[in-house]
């Protein structure tokens, strides 16, 4: 099962005291977990990227993995040119993948989210 874990509201220097210890952990040789994490600014930041579509276009890849966008766009009964720009950014996060033969999927089964609000 793959999981991948959204944090929303955790500030910069947070995120970089993060890395730096990893950092120091691995020159150290002391074995770091891997996390599969996004981190967004704010709660806008979240809802600009993980719009209810773009949920579906999971959803729907998660199930029926796609040969191209043209395909996946067909599918959904949505527009090629939004549903690349959603492959596009799904991508970039991790969340989708893309082959080399054009083929999509995403292999995520469960998305866990903290909120912060009182950041």
């Amino acid at each position: 099962m793959a999981k991948t874990e959204i944090e929303v509201g955790r500030s910069l220097r947070e995120a970089a005291a993060d890395v730096a210890k990893a950092w120091k952990a691995a020159q150290d040789d002391q074995p770091t977990p891997a996390s599969d994490r996004i981190l967004f600014r704010d709660w806008a930041a979240l809802c600009a990227v993980l719009t209810p579509k773009r949920y579906e276009l999971l959803r729907h890849l998660r199930r029926s993995p796609e040969s191209g966008i043209r395909a996946l766009a067909r599918s959904l009964g949505r527009d090629v040119r939004r549903v690349h720009q959603d492959v596009v950014a799904l991508t970039e996060l991790g969340l989708v993948t893309r082959e080399a033969d054009g083929r999509l999927s995403s292999d995520v089964d469960e998305i866990t989210s903290t909120i912060r609000i009182a950041a």
